[in-house]
């Protein structure tokens, strides 16, 4: 795993990488508000904090309490995909493949998308997406400007990072909260939930725009516009209304 955080994402690997690191920076906050205003959480931690060293022999300014802990976080966060699981629940991936690019893709080659029912967008859209978008714009083969996919795998990997930060901040100050260190753990608790609904929009506004771009790249090349339209039509067995020309 690449030891730096802010390295270009390029692929999905590469994505959940920067993830985990910064997920594990939260951690670290997030242990050390635990240390600091829960006297048992110090008394724990505390055992684990061992003299931890650079490969130049240089010691860590952080205490191996802390850093370990999160760095456990970080990586349990990363092999189970957190943010997957996260963005599931919250149907944010969903709607986001659904209202941005598979609308823009569908009306783009004259479907009707307004009359499409919610059922029939769900039940139809991983392959639609398959055929209409991901083969298209996979980081591993893209047929269309890479620039643009890696742009999007960037912004991407931020909102995913902001997600998993505010779940982790906002599970410190449910526990804050209980252990009755009210101050702090609402504070906590509001403080993290504020910085999502402000931040997290503000980034998907901005992977729209890289989204939009991308179904243009795919539609440009008549080729690739002939696939979609088929996708469209052959999926839903000619179910998706055809816009009728003015």
């Amino acid at each position: 795993m690449a030891l730096n955080p802010l390295a270009p994402v390029t692929d999905y690997q590469s994505m959940l990488n920067r993830i985990c690191w910064f997920t594990s920076a939260a951690a670290l906050g997030a242990f050390w508000l635990l240390r600091m205003h829960v006297p048992v959480m110090e008394t724990l931690l505390s055992q684990l904090d061992i003299g931890l060293k650079t490969s130049e022999g240089k010691m860590l300014p952080v205490p191996g309490g802390s850093l370990l802990p999160a760095l456990a976080v970080g990586m349990v966060a990363r092999v189970f995909r957190i943010h997957s699981h996260l963005g599931h629940w919250l149907g944010i991936r969903e709607r986001f493949d659904i209202e941005v690019i598979l609308t823009e893709l569908g009306r783009r080659v004259g479907i009707d998308v307004d009359t499409v029912t919610e059922k029939h967008w769900l039940s139809q859209r991983h392959d639609l997406m398959r055929q209409a978008f991901y083969q298209f714009a996979s980081s591993q083969s893209p047929k269309i400007d890479e620039h643009l996919i890696h742009q999007a795998l960037d912004l991407w990997s931020w909102f995913w990072i902001g997600l998993e930060a505010t779940a982790v901040f906002v599970l410190t100050g449910f526990v804050l909260i209980a252990l009755q260190v009210y101050e702090v753990g609402l504070a906590t608790f509001g403080g993290a939930l504020l910085l999502a609904a402000v931040g997290l929009p503000m980034i998907r506004v901005q992977c729209k725009s890289y989204a939009i771009a991308q179904v243009r790249a795919i539609l440009a090349d008549p080729s690739r516009e002939a696939i979609v339209r088929n996708a469209f039509n052959s999926l839903a067995g000619n179910r998706y209304p055809q816009e009728r020309a003015a």
